[in-house]
């Protein structure tokens, strides 16, 4: 997944082109998502821990579900590479 930056600075223009292979959730938990099958494991997992915590926490339910959608982003965007690279 590409970083979206200003680009105004060397830094930033760095940053623009490194492919990043991780995801980092609402807790600044880290996530390796090089392909779709470690993205689905991380999701399967996360959907898990949601199911065991019941009615528990609210809050952490909710970051739970945030860090679901986010790795469900980069899930998208690697379907989208995959796909440009087999149509190449």
């Amino acid at each position: 997944m590409r970083r979206m930056t200003n680009r105004n600075s060397e830094l930033d223009l760095w940053a623009y082109m490194v492919d990043i292979t991780e995801v980092v959730g609402c807790r600044g938990t880290s996530y390796a998502c090089p392909d779709i099958s470690a993205v689905d494991r991380h999701i399967v997992r996360l959907y898990r821990q949601i199911e065991d915590t019941g009615p528990g926490p609210a809050e952490l339910v909710q970051e739970l579900w945030a860090d679901i959608d986010l790795l469900l982003e980069r899930r998208v965007f690697l379907q989208l590479d995959l796909q440009a690279r087999d149509s190449a």
